[in-house]
């Protein structure tokens, strides 16, 4: 029997999925993120080794016809030295290609349609496909990543501390924000901030603290969600005016699974602007859209 795998590499965790050569759905295990820019090489080849070792506790150490793997710290094919510094002695596999984790959602979707897709968890990246790839945002969390979690969460961080400096201290934000780090004073949260342990997507948490504010109706917390929103619609429609044409548009991760908020405000802001092309969920989800691209290297 054949064997295929396919990888979801997102900013946080991972999910991988192995089928058999019909389709057949073997076996779906999560870990940790293998993005070897925010995590670094040898945490992430830990990370993906942890993954394939579940793996191989359910189905036996198989050699894979084929790996496809989407990473969140590619932006498109990866070269063979970037395969081999993550993957050489850890998946056992005829074939390995890896590209961003856009492009395996991408194939997630309709695959007949001219489509792109928005991935919005702890960092955002928008990928289209018509006759050709494109791809923008991605910039990572120091200098992009606008509506990411992680943007959320230190752009409402930056105004729970100003709000604290202010002494006001009944303010959601600030009431959130000791409640999270479970400090009285803020002051107290700068060494766990700074220090080098402390990941991005631990920061990128407190967004689901804003998210609430939000719901719960603060007006701070409400304008963060709508700046963050606007800042990835505006990668959005850079993207989709630089495509010929587009179908469909699948939105993908964290944010606009657990936030309904930052979903709604997205789909009703993006179909003002573009009428005729539809915007929903991905409901498959890109460790599947990874399996397709494996079995079809061989079909």
């Amino acid at each position: 029997m054949k064997y295929y795998l396919g990888i979801d590499g997102g900013g946080t965790r991972t999910t991988a999925s192995v089928c058999d050569e019909n389709g057949a759905l073997m076996c779906k295990v999560t870990g940790k993120t293998i993005n070897f820019y925010s995590v670094g090489i040898e945490n992430a080849r830990k990370n993906l080794s942890e993954i394939i070792s579940d793996i191989y506790k359910n189905i036996g150490e198989v050699t894979f016809e084929n790996a496809f793997i989407g990473c969140s710290a590619l932006d498109d094919r990866a070269d063979n030295g970037i395969v081999n510094s993550l993957c050489d002695g850890v998946i056992k596999s005829k074939s390995i290609v890896m590209d961003s984790d856009t492009y395996v959602a991408l194939f997630s979707g309709e695959t007949s349609l001219a489509r792109a897709v928005v991935i919005c968890g702890t960092g955002s990246m928008v990928t289209g496909l018509d006759e050709k790839i494109y791809t923008k945002g991605g910039w990572g969390h120091i200098i992009g990543d606008g509506g990411s979690a992680y943007s959320i969460a230190v752009n409402g961080l930056s105004e729970a501390v100003n709000l604290f400096d202010e002494n006001k201290l009944n303010e959601p934000l600030v009431k959130s924000a000791q409640e999270f780090f479970k400090k009285d004073n803020l002051r107290e949260i700068i060494d766990f901030v700074y220090n080098e342990s402390t990941t991005k997507d631990v920061i990128a948490d407190f967004a689901k603290c804003v998210s609430v504010e939000a719901e719960n109706g603060d007006k701070i917390s409400l304008d963060i969600i709508k700046g963050e929103c606007n800042k990835l619609l505006r990668t959005v429609y850079s993207l989709i005016n630089e495509m010929n044409s587009c179908e469909i548009l699948y939105l993908y991760g964290g944010v606009f699974q657990n936030n309904a908020l930052f979903k709604e405000y997205f789909i009703k802001a993006f179909n003002e602007k573009y009428p005729s092309i539809k915007a929903e969920l991905l409901t498959l989800p890109p460790d599947e859209g990874a399996l397709k691209l494996a079995r079809e290297q061989y079909e």
